[in-house]
């Protein structure tokens, strides 16, 4: 009597998986009052049009909290600007939790906050509101415009609140945004699940309004970013009569996994794979065919349903690609890696030069970083060191964001700009002290090194040139070459430069 099963279980290409972003939970600030638009650490304090309200950190209770409290201002808020900028490089589909308590009148959470452009200068005046209105027991979800005024809406949900959430203590406000999908929960119940297409990013914010007060104890941010397919197909052969087998199946990224299942009368198939944490569990009901053969000349076929449960452990996203990612997973420096990863593939990919440059990019790292980054995975301290030494690389990808934002109504030049700026710092801060280095050991041998700028210099100008023929012939082949060449020249650049300062300055000295 033999039994054979097969299973195949798999996530479905484009499925999002949660990933941190930040938490604050207020302890480290200095308590007192804080006036103006600078708040504690990273927030920034906004009343919206006029008007005067207090922003304090207090400690009591043993609690350690951030409270907006309005005088006359109608809309006082408390934003993260680090994640908002002109150019926008936070997540877009998130979750936001924060604990809070409504002290007088109403308090929440703001969300997808968007600049309006007066004059010359950007205001943050356009966000989603979930408010709790604590007198009434309600909670609303608004689509908020500061520039028609308090109460311009729309409104775009009501809900009330039950009565076993007690609105006089602590409780969790959480708004999740998924595309177009809004849902606000309070202590994990949903009260509100609605579709508004108005805004689709932007950052997050604390919020009370006039004559009212709000205490926030905590906030966390986790974004939902996209997961690379995956598929696990595990085909058992076995007998019905409860022995027990091991077979070995194979994972995508080459991960070979090995699955045990026990067999009963009853055909239960439990199948186990184990890599890496943190674990989801998937249960597929699949098809047993079980084939009896009696007395050696009558066959029948009899189809039974078994249940087979996998249990899948990976490490993240895609696989064991990037060192970077693997470095950085569950780390402090994952937000940082998150944003940067996020202009990337909001605003870089999406021009020509940039996305070409990636291609060539691509086709170069993942043609070694898999090793490294599996590497990485076997030896936690092999993943210590990488982690430390991406650091530099993190702040030049950081600034090279930065000084781009100025460009970004002309994306392709601040593409240009951000790549000479990272390409620079990368050779600077990595190479630039080797070749001092050999520099001073040759110099104090008493040998002749010189070092001359004119060949990485040419090769700029050079890729510059091919740079502007590729952007006006619109060729992706030429735009790989010159971004490729202009990156590299850059690197070299900012390798040799200060050794060639070092010797500028000891001609002189000797002259």
């Amino acid at each position: 009597m033999l039994l054979f099963a097969s299973a195949s279980i798999g996530t479905a290409a484009g499925a999002d998986v949660a990933m941190f972003v930040t938490a604050d939970n207020f302890d480290d600030y200095v308590t007192g009052t804080y006036t103006g638009s600078d708040g504690p650490g990273m927030w920034l304090q906004d009343l919206g049009e006029s008007g005067s309200a207090n922003y304090k950190i207090i400690s009591s209770g043993g609690r350690t909290f951030y409270k907006l409290e309005s005088s006359d201002a109608f809309f006082v808020k408390a934003i993260l600007p680090y994640y908002f900028l002109i150019l926008y490089i936070g997540p877009i589909n998130y979750s936001v939790t924060a604990s809070m308590k409504v002290d007088v009148g109403e308090g929440g959470i703001i969300f997808r906050v968007q600049p309006v452009k007066v004059g010359d200068i950007y205001y943050l005046r356009k966000y989603y509101l979930a408010t709790v209105y604590k007198d009434s027991r309600k909670v609303a979800l608004w689509y908020v415009d500061e520039i028609e005024g308090p109460g311009a809406g729309p409104r775009l949900a009501l809900a009330d609140i039950p009565e076993s959430i007690d609105l006089d203590n602590w409780f969790s406000l959480n708004v999740i945004a998924r595309g177009d999908n809004l849902v606000v929960k309070i202590n994990n119940q949903e009260l509100i699940n609605v579709n508004d297409d108005r805004l689709s990013y932007g950052s997050i914010g604390l919020y009370t309004f006039k004559g009212c007060a709000a205490s926030f104890d905590w906030i966390n941010w986790i974004a939902y970013v996209p997961q690379a397919t995956e598929t696990v197909t595990t085909t058992i052969t076995t007998t019905a009569t409860g022995s027990a087998s091991t077979v070995t199946s194979t994972v995508t990224e080459g991960t070979t996994v090995t699955t045990t299942a026990t067999e009963t009368g009853e055909t239960t198939v439990t199948m186990t794979e184990t890599t890496t944490s943190p674990a989801e569990t998937v249960t597929e009901t699949v098809t047993a065919t079980q084939t009896t053969t009696e007395k050696e000349t009558e066959t029948k076929t009899v189809t039974e349903t078994a249940t087979s449960t996998l249990t899948s452990t990976v490490t993240e996203a895609g696989g064991l690609r990037c060192l970077i990612a693997t470095a950085a997973f569950g780390s402090e420096i994952a937000p940082q890696v998150q944003a940067l990863r996020n202009f990337r593939d909001g605003f870089v990919t999406r021009t020509f030069a940039g996305e070409n440059f990636m291609k060539a990019f691509n086709a170069f790292y993942y043609s070694w970083s898999p090793y490294v980054a599996h590497a990485e995975y076997e030896n936690p301290t092999l993943r210590d060191i990488v982690k430390t030494s991406i650091y530099p690389l993190l702040f030049s990808l950081d600034v090279s964001k930065q000084a781009a934002e100025p460009f970004s109504t002309i994306p392709e030049l601040a593409v240009l700009i951000s790549g000479l700026v990272a390409a620079s710092l990368i050779g600077l801060i990595y190479a630039a002290p080797i070749v001092v280095s050999i520099f001073l050991i040759l110099r104090w041998k008493g040998k002749r090194f010189n070092i001359k700028l004119l060949y990485p210099s040419a090769a700029l100008i050079m890729g510059l040139i091919l740079f502007a023929l590729a952007e006006a012939s619109a060729s992706p082949l030429l735009m790989i070459l010159a971004s490729s060449t202009i990156v590299l020249s850059a690197m070299a650049f900012g390798a040799i430069a200060p050794a060639k300062i070092f010797s500028i300055w000891e001609s002189r000295k000797r002259a």
